[in-house]
């Protein structure tokens, strides 16, 4: 019998089959050569620092569970292929399909909805004691309580230093987070409510929800494949614990949802769906921008012209949804561009720039911790958030991203609701090779937003592989090697590890996780308004210090990267005798000569410790470097995890303000403005706990006894 084309071939629906065929296979070329090959390495052959050891860390982790996923697999594939009689996945089908099908669509996503909000809901409380595991979280939760007290921004600081951290902005009008108002606003419902904690589980139950009705209408003649990959949705770890964590990431994935949902609906019903659509477009430009400008139009245009079942539009047709959707995204577009005008001077400002100077923007270019990103970095990071990505989505020791790039490569063809979920998928991956910007934890967080097309991607290429066996007949070459039984039961093992242990195993991982890293902290509660002095780190004390002499993020973080934390004290110590305030426009690493050499003659002093440093002539500062070094000895707490918890620079009085300790001299500023407030200081036991001790003896303790 001849052998027959795997899957049987068919003709590709939609314009230029032949091109689209070989284009849709080349992305799965190229996917399977970056999830294959450890191109990560790249990202360390012209720059090192935290996020290239962080790549080669994880990378190598990734790149060695991928082949040993794929090895296993192929094993236990033909294995089960020749113990388990091939009429067993259709037999079971015939079982399993009337159960999965017969529940309305709305039941099913209301279920799915419901799982997928427990879950984050249950890692959020019990991992992360209810509180953000980022300074990302955390500089949106400060954003949050002035929103939530009818402020735009916090006032203009005095001696920010004691309040300022990573991600927060000093400006002219305020102190502001550097992320865009979408997700604080949301979040100061929460918090006033005292539930700002159930904020993100509920956005990824609602996303969990509209996307198991967007996947009913893209795969109108495959429900199986739309409602295995809605469930994959709901029990993705990946979006649990983002949605857990307060990541605006998840804001941004329930908008996109709703769009696609609206922009569906706008093709089989009324134009005027594409109202919302575009709404959500606005909201979703007003949460996360870049990922606005790129899955918007993806949720909109490439929708309306892909979408399964759709007639031919007129020009009209055309015409009145876009207009639609444009009246619908303009308010939340003009109120961004407002709220940048007003706190950042200019409508196309965005927090990140204020923040971080123009490095932070997209492009090939010297990011903002002085790194270089060009076409290297851009394949090592690209090939490390695929690897990443491929074991985190779902936590399968198979590598499901390897079984997309297999169905891209081998079958004839795709139908309409496949395509669009493949431009769901693929178009973030393309998008963010352009951004400097790559992080690895908690998995590649900046993929987030696409996470729900991987999984109905995969879904679909996992049935398609399986199908294309059944069809491709009893005599061909390799139909003894690997029958549809095998194939099937290894995705199902694959599933069942993750969902019974993998999966469980990486969300509690993250409570060692959060204790390490001091982010789980729990504010103290005091009975009188108080002052409460949290010694952070000496690297943490400086990076505050230097942002009130004016240097910008990236700035700050060259300056620590490339130097120790005596020189910059000592440089920080010379700047503020000589100009103590400078202007909050200074901010390059050349406006404040912090470029290696210095306004007066250096010279060489030993340390007691051993440790050479490099000083002004004529100084002797070495005393104070070895005093900042010894108050960390006794411990140190992280401030930003406690200061959103208590009264903020113009809000509240009644409760314990926290602030960074900087000892009694610097601290004094701070005690003459807050006379009524009583002092106390923060300090861990031995243990790992925390406790309030008196001023006076916290001083000694951290400063004088050292």
């Amino acid at each position: 019998m001849a052998r027959r084309p795997f899957p049987p071939k068919n003709v590709e629906q939609g314009w230029g089959p032949s091109t689209l065929r070989r284009a849709r296979r080349s992305v799965g070329a190229l996917l399977l050569l970056l999830l294959l090959v450890p191109w990560y390495r790249l990202v360390a052959v012209r720059a090192a620092g935290p996020a290239v050891e962080q790549t080669l860390r994880l990378g190598e982790q990734y790149f060695v569970a991928h082949w040993a996923g794929l090895v296993l697999g192929a094993v236990l594939a033909v294995l089960l292929s020749w113990l388990l009689r091939p009429t067993l996945v259709s037999s079971l089908c015939s079982t399993v399909k009337p159960w999965l099908l017969r529940p309305p669509v709305a039941w099913v996503g209301a279920g799915l909805g419901l799982l997928a909000a427990g879950i984050s809901l249950w890692f959020s409380v019990h991992e992360l004691n209810r509180r953000p595991i980022l300074l990302d979280g955390v500089s949106q939760l400060v954003q949050g309580r002035y929103f939530a007290a009818g402020m735009l921004a916090g006032p203009p600081l005095e001696d920010p230093e004691f309040w300022q951290f990573q991600f927060m902005v000093q400006t002219d009008a305020g102190w502001v987070s550097q992320y865009p108002p979408g997700f604080a606003a949301l979040l100061s419902v929460g918090l006033r409510g005292g539930l700002a904690w159930l904020v993100g589980p509920l956005l990824l139950g609602l996303a969990v929800y509209l996307t198991t009705q967007v996947a009913e209408r893209l795969f109108p003649d495959d429900r199986m494949s739309a409602r295995i990959g809605a469930a994959l949705v709901a029990v993705s770890p990946f979006l649990a614990f983002h949605a857990g964590a307060y990541m605006n990431h998840v804001l941004a994935t329930a908008l996109l949802a709703l769009a696609l949902f609206a922009s569906l609906r706008s093709v089989d019903g009324s134009w005027r769906w594409a109202l919302l659509s575009g709404a959500a477009v606005g909201g979703l430009f007003a949460t996360r921008p870049y990922v606005a400008l790129v899955l918007g139009f993806f949720a909109t245009v490439i929708v309306w012209a892909g979408a399964p079942g759709r007639g031919e539009f007129t020009r009209r047709d055309w015409m009145r949804r876009m207009a639609a959707a444009a009246s619908g995204a303009a308010p939340f577009v003009g109120g961004v561009m407002a709220y940048n005008a007003r706190l950042f001077g200019d409508p196309t400002r965005f927090g990140y720039l204020a923040a971080a100077g123009p490095s932070h923007g997209l492009g090939f270019h010297v990011d903002p911790w002085g790194s270089p990103y060009g076409l290297p970095e851009v394949i090592g990071y690209t090939s490390a958030d695929l690897l990443g990505l491929s074991l985190d989505l779902l936590q399968t020791p198979v590598p499901a991203l390897v079984v997309v790039a297999l169905y891209l490569l081998w079958a004839q063809r795709l139908d309409r609701g496949t395509r669009l979920a493949a431009v769901w998928a693929l178009l973030p991956v393309a998008a963010n090779a352009l951004y400097w910007h790559h992080d690895l934890f908690m998995g590649p967080r900046l993929l987030y937003e696409a996470a729900p097309g991987w999984c109905l991607l995969l879904t679909a290429a996992a049935l398609g592989l399986i199908r294309g066996l059944s069809e491709w007949g009893a005599n061909a070459r390799w139909s003894r090697v690997l029958t549809p039984s095998g194939v099937a039961a290894v995705f199902v093992l694959a599933l069942g590890v993750a969902l019974g242990f993998s999966g469980p195993a990486k969300l509690m991982s993250y409570a060692t996780t959060v204790q390490r890293s001091g982010m789980a902290i729990e504010a103290p509660s005091v009975e009188r308004p108080s002052l409460v002095f949290v010694h952070e780190g000496w690297e943490s004390r400086l990076g505050a210090r230097l942002s009130a002499l004016g240097m910008r993020l990236d700035s700050i973080r060259a300056a620590l990267r490339h130097n120790s934390t005596c020189e910059v004290e000592l440089f920080v110590r010379t700047r503020e005798e000589e100009e103590p305030e400078l202007p909050a426009a200074a901010g390059s690493r050349s406006e404040l000569d912090f470029d290696g050499t210095a306004k007066r003659p250096l010279r060489d002093v030993q340390m007691p410790s051993g440790s050479v440093i490099r000083t002004y002539e004529g100084e002797i500062l070495e005393s104070e470097c070895e005093r900042q070094a010894a108050s960390d000895y006794s411990g140190i707490v992280a401030l930003p995890p406690l200061l959103w918890q208590g009264d903020l620079p113009g809000l509240g009085s009644n409760g314990a303000m926290f602030v960074r300790d900087f000892g009694t001299d610097r601290n004094a500023r701070l005690l003459a403005r807050f006379p009524y407030r009583e002092p106390r200081v923060l300090v861990r036991l031995g243990t790992g706990g925390l406790r309030l001790i008196p001023y006076e003896q916290g001083m000694e303790e951290l400063w004088t006894g050292n």
